[in-house]
């Protein structure tokens, strides 16, 4: 439910009824983790999903009884076969589907937390309220990794859109007024006009948090990269060519950045995927960042062995 927390909060302060299936269990292989949820408001709007597509269609009936005056429920999904749905990955899940009103002051109150990118704890009951005494689950959520786009360019406002949608709180630094708008941006949480070395010094790293230096311009790039590679950000890349990346070395080196942290340095930035416009070139990103993060190969999963969940 969590995952939805930003989207069900909107819909609450627009005034709409909403009925959340939230999964609670899973045994074996599933496509979503604990904790993911879809939503259907009173007027026919879904949100999110539980499954690839194998349980959502059961589960919207049953949040439409429940929107109808019925009590919360307890579902559960198997393998299934041509009568009942279920789920092709062979796992088992188990999905509560209940009225967001059912939370309670507290529970809306930490859903609220979570929608703000805080740490939030949300205890399950199965009736759906939120409790303390034996919960079906309890949902947590830390801190939304930050996403730091150095550089207003057009392939920033592409990973800007892709790094928000897949959960990063995004904030865009660079100096020129006239580029970093929030309406060139509208997907970052916050666009800062200033110099990025000195807004880097200023604050606070954590190692969820991934840098992409963007900006082509070695004012801006190496006092960002300076800063960045002395952080605990567990992510530094920049975008460049061969050539590009060889003289800001060199300049970080001059910098006084010894070998160890330019090891660091993701450069050129992105995975091998023949990209070339920005869309695609923020999906190259994006790839290289998960799979940093996730501590996985970047292979394709045609080629492993391994879980894929």
């Amino acid at each position: 439910m969590l995952d939805l927390a930003p989207a069900l909060c909107d819909l609450l302060d627009r005034g709409h009824r909403v009925a959340v299936a939230t999964l609670v269990a899973v045994d074996g292989s599933a496509p979503r983790a604990l904790g993911a949820a879809m939503a259907l408001t009173g007027d026919g709007q879904v949100l999110g999903s539980i499954s690839g597509g194998c349980v959502e269609s059961e589960l919207v009936e049953a949040a439409r009884a429940v929107l109808a005056g019925g009590p919360a429920r307890v579902r559960q999904f198997g393998a299934g076969d041509l009568v009942e749905p279920g789920l092709t990955c062979g796992g088992t899940i188990t999905v509560l589907v209940s009225d967001l009103s059912s939370l309670g002051e507290e529970g809306l109150h930490q859903l609220r937390r979570s929608a703000a990118g805080l740490d939030a704890v949300l205890p399950l009951a199965a009736d759906g309220s939120s409790c303390t005494d034996e919960p079906l689950v309890v949902l947590r959520t830390a801190r939304r990794p930050e996403l730091v786009v150095v550089g207003a360019v057009e392939f920033g406002v592409a990973l800007c859109r892709l790094g928000a949608a897949s959960g990063f709180r995004v904030t865009v630094v660079d100096p020129r007024e006239v580029f970093a708008t929030k309406e060139r941006f509208p997907d970052a949480h916050a666009v800062v006009v200033d110099w990025p070395g000195r807004w880097f010094a200023a604050r606070a790293w954590s190692a969820d948090d991934a840098v992409c230096v963007l900006s082509h311009d070695p004012k801006v790039d190496l006092p960002s990269l300076e800063h960045a590679l002395r952080s605990p950000a567990g992510f530094v890349g920049a975008m460049g060519s061969r050539r590009t990346h060889e003289n800001r070395v060199a300049g970080l080196r001059e910098r006084g950045v010894t070998d160890d942290e330019l090891s660091r340095l993701r450069s050129p930035i992105g995975l091998d995927l023949g990209a070339s416009t920005p869309e695609q070139t923020a999906v190259s990103i994006l790839a290289e960042i998960l799979t940093v993060r996730n501590g996985r190969s970047g292979r394709p999963l045609s080629q492993l062995s391994t879980r894929i969940h």
